[in-house]
């Protein structure tokens, strides 16, 4: 009896077992299902997904200030509201972005060519970049005014700080060259001009003229600035000052006391008028000036007196600041029935000296009697207001006059004529010497510089002075 076998067919049996495996419908739903849950986790993992920063192909960078051309009838029209520049952000291939920033052949424009007047909103385009590039703009669009363009003339005021006028001094002269300007702008614009302006600036006052250029400016009712243009845009500006002057007359006072038996015959002026500088208002209320001079202890007819000219109010200068005048006595008849004790002349600048050894008080005795002998040929000439200086007293210490309290004394000056009469108060100096002194008041002797060949008699010969710490 045979037994029948199953049949092996080896290899090629579990060839055809898995053939028909893979061919199955559920193995290729099962196969799919993996492979896209693979791909998908892939897809969304957050450690594998690319950017445009982080990856090396691609990057973005920032162009700022990047102008904005227009594009409208500029003949004829005028636009306001459009941005000076923009910043543009370009992202894509790197190499692409880097090329572009560097070479910047783009362009940014605003297309206004077929608007009408009015207010618009306006798109801010771009053109010459890169199709691969994403290019955004700070300022999408523009809000815009289109008026109608006008061209006027106006006139240029100018303008000026007072503080560059000095003191004492007036506006004479305020020219602008050119005098007029053109502006252009929009007719709205141009229509709220009120003011078409330069003002001067200087930094220091002006001596006599100057000349500065300046820009114009062009503002409204409120003194904003209005956006036109200007030809010229800078204009010249003239200005000159003047000090009003005036002529007046100078007539002479007399002051202190006299010699018994002289009377003042004449007080001569070598100048009767002087020129007064001041502002306006206050020379055309002067007329004259008085002018005192000091005749203590004069006594010779034909002394020449110099005195300072006082000051008046509101005048800034004179011509000149001190005039002479020559005196001359007249002697009364109790004078000549009884002339002067020549020992009170000898006596009266010693009672003004200071009280030391007698051999000093004997010397403006000597001089005194040398200028009685000399009556008839030497020339007096007194100097008023002359002032004190004080020497020596350094850093550390500040002084004042305590007497006389100006700090002014007068000076006889007696000597031949060819001596005398070409003196002045610019040739004489009085000073004390304060070199050594501690705080308080002190006496000092007056010391004089000046020409030796003529005799000075001081109207005292010291002053007393208070040193205080600086």
């Amino acid at each position: 009896m045979k037994h029948l076998l199953p049949r092996r067919d080896g290899i090629g049996g579990v060839k055809r077992t898995m053939d028909k495996f893979l061919e199955s419908r559920w193995f290729l739903r099962g196969f799919a299902l993996l492979m896209a849950s693979l791909m998908f986790a892939t897809v969304n993992s957050p450690d594998d997904q690319p950017t445009n920063t982080s990856s090396p192909q691609n990057s973005a960078e920032t162009i700022e200030n990047v102008p904005v051309d227009t594009m409208y009838d500029e003949e004829s029209l005028v636009v306001s509201g459009v941005p000076s520049t923009v910043n543009i952000t370009i992202e894509g291939p790197t190499q692409i972005v880097q090329t572009t920033n560097a070479l910047r052949d783009f362009r940014v424009f605003l297309n206004m060519s077929d608007l009408e007047i009015g207010t618009h909103e306006v798109p801010i385009q771009h053109e010459g970049f890169s199709p691969q590039l994403r290019v955004t703009l700070s300022e999408p669009v523009a809000n815009v005014t289109i008026d109608e363009r006008v061209t006027e003339e106006f006139s240029v005021d100018a303008e000026y700080n007072s503080d560059i006028i000095p003191a004492g001094y007036e506006l004479d002269e305020l020219t602008v060259n050119p005098e007029t300007v053109t502006v252009t702008g929009a007719k709205g614009i141009v229509e709220s001009i009120r003011h078409v302006r330069v003002f001067v600036n200087l930094d220091s006052e002006i001596e006599s003229e100057e000349t500065v250029q300046g820009s114009v400016q062009v503002l409204n009712g409120d003194l904003d600035k209005l956006p036109v243009s200007v030809e010229p845009a800078t204009v010249d500006v003239s200005i000159s000052v003047l000090q009003p002057s005036k002529e007046v007359s100078l007539v002479p006072v007399q002051t202190g006391t006299l010699e018994d038996g002289l009377v003042v015959e004449n007080l001569a002026l070598a100048s009767d008028t002087v020129t007064v500088y001041g502002q306006q208002d206050a020379i055309d209320a002067i007329s004259e000036i008085e002018v005192p001079f000091d005749l203590t202890g004069v006594t010779q007819s034909g002394s020449r007196i110099e005195v300072p000219i006082p000051l008046p109010d509101g005048v800034e200068e004179l011509s000149q600041s001190s005039v002479s005048a020559v005196v001359t006595f007249e002697e009364t008849e109790e004078a000549s029935a009884e002339p002067a004790n020549p020992q009170e002349d000898v006596e009266e600048p010693e009672s003004q000296a200071p009280d030391e050894e007698e051999e000093e008080n004997a010397e403006p005795t000597d001089q005194a009697e040398n200028e009685e002998q000399n009556t008839d040929t030497d020339q007096e000439l007194t100097l008023s207001a002359l002032p004190v200086e004080i020497r020596g007293t350094g850093d550390d210490l500040r002084a004042a006059f305590q007497n006389p309290p100006g700090g002014e004394l007068s000076l006889r000056i007696t000597g031949e004529p060819e001596d005398v009469e070409n003196i002045s108060e610019e040739d004489i100096s009085l000073y004390v010497e304060a070199d050594n002194l501690d705080e308080g008041e002190h006496e000092l002797e007056v010391q004089i510089d000046g020409p030796p060949e003529v005799t000075y008699i001081l109207s005292q010969a010291s002053v007393t002075i208070q040193l205080a710490e600086a």
